[in-house]
């Protein structure tokens, strides 16, 4: 595993320096960053070559895919990979082409509401007896318009009050959310830096002064749900050479 890196792919031109890849590398794996918007070619999907995979956000929307080619590759590579055994983690649109490359989708609200900021995860009796979660609710990030049609038989793990479906896995080493658990101090000052000013024409995204007091507020306990969901995939801390 110490030879293998962890494939990081990004839908945003910024690469970031996030919580999940931070402790990745603290725990001793190599990664590699990828960004197929760019044109960069994924590697072949073969999980003998990498410690795993994390699939990023991004602007992205996949009901309108075609806008989009690579994302297309993307689907396929993840569902190759999945396939195969090969370990994956996918964060918002990640954890969105995780579900459709299994027969899931993605949908808007008729309503028009979105989720910007924090809002609380409420675990199911499946995500509890998962592992991944407690029965404890939690508030999580936010920055969506489109939320998750799970494929035909794959459970809810946690849900939020507007968007059911939060977390779910695929396999054993395959998980995705709609959340993002990646948020740091850097990113979230960026990003609520472009949170919309007006709630009456974005409605569901809270006041962008509020997003950085969620984080203070929220994400150490958030922080210590995202190291022990890492443990949990298997990307445990590597021993020390």
């Amino acid at each position: 595993m110490r030879d293998k890196p962890v494939l990081l792919v990004t839908h945003s031109m910024r690469i970031p320096r996030d919580f999940i890849s931070t402790t990745l590398r603290a725990r001793g794996y190599m990664t590699q960053w990828i960004r197929p918007f760019l044109g960069q070619p994924l590697p072949d999907p073969d999980p003998a070559a990498f410690a795993g995979a994390v699939f990023y956000g991004g602007p992205q929307l996949l009901s309108e895919i075609d806008k989009d080619p690579y994302l297309h590759e993307e689907l396929s590579w993840t569902r190759t990979f999945v396939e195969a055994q090969g370990r994956y983690l996918g964060l918002c649109l990640g954890g969105q082409l995780l579900s459709m490359a299994f027969g899931g989708d993605v949908y808007q609200r008729e309503d028009g509401v979105k989720e910007v900021g924090y809002y609380d995860l409420k675990p199911t009796e499946a995500g509890i007896a998962s592992g991944y979660f407690t029965p404890q609710s939690m508030p999580v990030y936010h920055w969506h318009r489109e939320g998750i049609k799970l494929p035909c038989g794959v459970e809810t793990l946690a849900s939020s009050e507007y968007y059911p479906n939060q977390a779910f896995h695929i396999t054993d080493q395959a998980f995705g959310t709609q959340f993002h658990p990646e948020i740091t101090d850097g990113m979230i000052r960026l990003w609520s830096a472009h949170a919309p000013a007006d709630r009456d024409k974005e409605p569901g995204a809270q006041p962008r002064e509020t997003h950085l007091g969620g984080y203070f507020q929220h994400q150490a306990r958030v922080q210590d749900w995202a190291c022990q969901m890492l443990d949990k995939l298997g990307f445990t801390a590597l021993p020390q050479a």
